[in-house]
């Protein structure tokens, strides 16, 4: 008798547990930091005989964004990615407002980020046989972005995103080896990425 009871004492703390764990709901109210490491590759076919486009972007873009949640369904934050272009050409640094919001009181929720800003040239510049390729000023920045969080507790959580990417460059220059414009034209790359985040709050 005293085993059955001490067998059901244990199934009835492991379920208490089991149910506790499910019940794990993740911190919506407050501030919050997300980091964020996506792969992308870019849509967009070349714009004349020497562009690298076509081939950009194909790289780790990682990122981080800050803010605070309101309520679960609405969050407000600033945020930057590093696009890494293997070239150099098309390097840049989108800087953005967010809106952030998750649909479920749960451990598992599925969740989606709006991003407008605008991206940052850093400055690099591509050399290739007969020209070279550089932004010159950059653009209006979009992001959206949809995916699943899982939280560990009530202030830690992993996800994971897919998301659409429009960066714009008012202004791309081609240059031949001696330095004389071929091309100047606005270029707006259409990015699809894939990633992983992490978040915090407090």
């Amino acid at each position: 008798m005293k085993r059955i009871v001490i067998a059901i004492v244990a199934i009835v703390a492991l379920c208490g547990v089991a149910q506790a764990q499910h019940h794990i709901e993740y911190r919506w109210h407050g501030a919050y930091l997300v980091g964020d490491a996506s792969y992308g590759f870019n849509l967009n076919r070349s714009i004349d005989e020497y562009d690298t486009i076509a081939t950009t972007l194909n790289a780790i873009m990682p990122g981080f964004s800050a803010g605070y949640q309101f309520r679960k369904e609405a969050g407000v934050g600033l945020g930057f990615n590093y696009v890494a272009d293997p070239t150099g050409a098309y390097t840049q640094l989108p800087v953005f407002v967010e809106l952030r919001s998750h649909f479920m009181r749960s451990q598992l929720t599925p969740y989606g980020v709006l991003q407008v800003g605008y991206t940052l040239p850093l400055g690099a510049s591509s050399e290739a046989d007969p020209v070279s390729t550089k932004i010159e000023e950059g653009g209006l920045y979009f992001g959206l972005e949809v995916g699943a969080r899982y939280a560990f507790s009530r202030s830690v959580a992993v996800a994971g995103h897919v998301g659409y990417r429009l960066l714009q460059s008012n202004l791309v220059s081609r240059t031949d080896l001696q330095g004389h414009s071929i091309l100047s034209v606005p270029i707006t790359l259409h990015v699809i990425a894939i990633g992983a985040s992490v978040y915090f709050s407090n």
